[in-house]
């Protein structure tokens, strides 16, 4: 006898949904960047047969041109190199992260298929560890020799020679100066600590570099509580003065530089005041500090330096209700290209003409977008239960009809000024954040799109864990898996519901990665909460996530176990683990969950997902499963991501009732493999190991129901402050911080009032840096 959610769906009227085909198939334009002389633009989008590859567009005129010939393999990334026509690209095999790098020819003389091969190794991770952009030489991470660790290789972009820099035995990241040189390398202590070494004289006359304690000396430690902001930024254009964010004695952090040779006599050039330092925003070549940025609820700018002022205070006027963000400067900076961050309206490409003083339009990202009604992002702050204030999202479906200030309690009128409250309650879909050590932004999201165009409102919560708060924020998450950054959810739900946003029958929750594991443990241990749930890539187990970890994690284990709160070395660690895994307690799940893996997935393995849906199935829960076998931690081929959200509509349809556009398996020719099928009377049995294990005795004893929010709890509306938005660089987006809430966003820059412009370089962080679930 099925449960009475495996009933057949009925088809709902499409005519007002933005199609899937629009929302999921790939950008025309994306990864858009300048050529060092500002005369060429650069962007990976499909080729007529739906292939992501690289393609130049001329400045200046209407001509583009395919660059990159790839006929299977979706190119991931490029960079423009020092030498002129020559890029650097990379893809993996089907998700297994081993990344792949060629160098390419681009001019058009350059046969199609003439490309040099610099890292392609099975099981091999190659990494573009720096590349300046001046110098015909990159430095290039390959772990061929260790898993754990990478070698550092020079690549001569004219001699196509590879020569070993660094034998890595021992560190995982590196910090290299302007001029490619080697300067620091980290390594994380016992004691949660991260120590910075710098080469021995001796060892500076070695090659290649060695790694052993004998050819490096202490430099510099960053405490445990420090580790999640302080982190080396850069050189000044002579190398002899670094530029660090640093987190010693402040919760956001400050942007400080200091003698390469002193490290102790630190000088302070900014002071963040309501968010982490995001973007610092450096000219090319001269390496001078132009601005910097914060993000609270939207991206935020400061303008350092007098020079750059009238550009930016042109470009904020050139479109004052959305977000300016630099996508690329050209090397003498007179070329920039830039585009405006806006939920409702996807992006607009512009160059701006230095000299002139003037912007041309390009072209939209998402031009198929054009016309159709898209929601707004509202970003406000609620209170959890142990009264720490956590920031988060909201998005209406487009056509919402909303409260008026003048009709609800004095207390929430601030939420109906900034367009909050409906005047029905909403279906909602809270959607968490992978990670976790990530956050949510402000800007245009097609799945955003997709779910407020299908009828659902979207809730999207900085839980703590969340970066770009600041430390106490990130580091309260440590050991709360399960716990604390569940009840997050919760509350923010509870807030939801009390202040007439949500139907509190009508709540799902879905997530990717980490955000998967939260689906799961809202299915498990709330089981009451949630109308239905959408895991993507989650671990079920936690320590089968630490037992499978990609071998390139290893030096960071002990990070990733405070994160966790737990280890496996321990029984009181191992139930730990256990006891905030939801695969044992998988006979609590009494609404739908829909599962999706990709079976290459080096982060999350897909044992995680086949071990729970065994599991359900044991206790005769229905589940839906669907594997993709060419797919990685997340789906990225265009007619594998387009059936995800096909089955996930299908399902959401399914358990909410919001409005569906009609999917059938097979439909977008996906590889995607139906394992098991919740909504059918039989599903297919999954093998595992999973069943031997030991469950523990007790559920965890910390989960309960938050009391009610009272309605006079939760927001905050602060004066509108003078300072101007600015978004991060797509690159740099797990690094975003915040700023205040605000109700308005004036189309205005100002000067830093708390930073002494300075003439150094910044560049984004070097080195071999991972992110935990992503």
């Amino acid at each position: 006898m099925g449960h009475p959610w495996t009933a057949l769906l009925l088809i709902s009227s499409v005519s007002a949904l933005i199609p899937r085909e629009l929302l999921f198939s790939d950008p025309k334009y994306s990864a858009t960047s300048l050529s060092n002389d500002g005369r060429f633009i650069a962007f990976i989008g499909p080729d007529e047969n739906g292939i992501r590859n690289v393609f130049t567009k001329c400045v200046n005129c209407r001509h583009t041109r395919q660059v990159t010939f790839e006929r299977n393999n979706h190119v991931q990334g490029y960079q423009w190199t020092a030498v002129p026509d020559i890029i650097l690209y990379m893809y993996d095999n089907d998700g297994d992260e081993n990344t792949m790098i060629f160098k390419k020819n681009i001019s058009q003389a350059a046969p199609k298929d003439d490309l040099v091969v610099v890292s392609n190794r099975p099981g091999v991770k190659g990494l573009i560890i720096a590349n300046n952009r001046e110098d015909r030489k990159v430095l290039i991470g390959m772990n061929d020799a260790s898993p754990a660790y990478h070698n550092v290789y020079e690549f001569d972009l004219y001699t196509n020679q590879l020569t070993l820099k660094v034998r890595n035995t021992r560190f995982p990241m590196f910090v290299v100066d302007n001029e490619l040189r080697i300067r620091l390398a980290s390594q994380q202590m016992d004691d949660g600590s991260m120590m910075y070494y710098r080469l021995t004289p001796e060892a500076e006359k070695i090659t290649p570099i060695p790694t052993d304690e004998g050819s490096w000396q202490e430099y510099l430690r960053v405490s445990p509580d420090d580790k999640p902001l302080s982190m080396p930024i850069g050189f000044d254009k002579s190398n002899e003065i670094m530029y660090w964010i640093w987190g010693e004695g402040s919760d956001l952090g400050n942007l400080v530089q200091f003698y390469f040779e002193k490290p102790a006599e630190k000088e302070v050039l900014y002071t963040a005041t309501r968010a982490q330092i995001g973007q610092i925003i450096t000219h090319p070549s001269e390496k001078n500090l132009l601005a910097v940025t914060e993000v609270y609820h939207r991206p935020e700018l400061y303008v350092a330096n007098e020079s750059a002022m009238e550009d930016f205070q042109y470009l904020v006027n050139l479109r004052p209700h959305g977000s300016l963000q630099l996508l690329s400067l050209s090397k003498d900076m007179n070329t920039w290209l830039v585009t405006y961050l806006s939920a409702e309206k996807p992006f607009e490409v512009f160059v701006y003409r230095r000299w002139l003083k003037t912007a041309e339009f390009l072209f939209n990202t998402h031009p198929q977008l054009e016309g159709f009604k898209l929601n707004k992002m509202v970003g406000f702050d609620f209170m959890t239960r142990d009264n720490m204030q956590l920031q988060a999202y909201l998005s209406l479906p487009p056509d919402a009809k909303l409260q008026n200030a003048t009709d609800v309690p004095v207390a929430d009128r601030g939420l109906a000024e900034l367009g909050m409250l409906p005047l029905r309650s909403q279906k909602l879909v809270v959607m968490v954040h992978g990670g976790p050590k990530a956050r949510d932004v402000y800007g245009f999201n097609p799945v955003n799109a997709w779910l407020t165009s299908r009828g659902y409102a979207v809730l999207q919560v900085n839980f703590r864990g969340s970066v770009g708060f600041g430390k106490r924020l990130t580091n309260a998450g440590d050991g709360e898996w399960g716990r604390k950054m569940h009840y997050d959810l919760l509350d923010a739900v509870e807030f939801a519901v009390a202040k007439g946003i949500a139907d509190r029958d009508q709540v799902a929750i879905m997530g990717g990665s980490y955000g998967g594991y939260a689906t799961l443990v809202g299915l498990t241990f709330t089981p009451e909460t949630f109308a239905c749930g959408v895991d993507i890539v989650g671990p079920s187990n936690l320590q089968g996530l630490l037992e499978a970890i990609p071998p390139y994690w290893l030096p960071m284990y002990n990070e990733i176990t405070k994160m966790l709160g737990a280890d496996m070395d321990t029984e009181a660690g191992r139930q730990s683990l256990r006891a905030r895994s939801p695969l044992y307690f998988a006979d609590k799940v009494k609404k739908p969950l829909i599962i999706l893996h990709g079976a290459n997935d080096p982060r999350v393995k897909q044992q995680e997902s086949d071990q729970i849906v065994t599991a359900l199935q044991k206790h005769s829960i229905p589940v839906t499963y669907v594997v993709y076998p060419d797919e990685g931690h997340g789906f990225h081929k265009p007619n594998n991501r387009k059936a995800q959200y096909g089955f996930i509509e299908k399902f959401l349809h399914g358990c909410l009732g919001g409005q569906y556009e009609s999917f059938t398996d097979g439909q977008y020719n996906s590889t995607a493999i139906l394992k098991a099928d919740g909504f059918a009377t039989e599903t297919i049995a999954l093998s595992t190991t999973e069943e031997s294990r030991e469950k523990p005795k007790t559920a965890p004893a910390l989960f309960y129901r938050p009391v009610r929010i009272p309605m006079n709890r939760g927001i905050y509306n602060p004066v509108p402050t003078r300072i101007q938005q600015m978004a991060q660089a797509a690159a740099t987006v797990q690094q975003q911080q915040q700023q205040a809430p605000q109700l308005a966003y004036p189309p205005y820059v100002h000067s830093v009032p708390h930073a002494q412009p300075s003439a150094f370089g910044a560049s984004t962080p070097i080195g071999l840096k991972y992110t935990f679930l992503g």
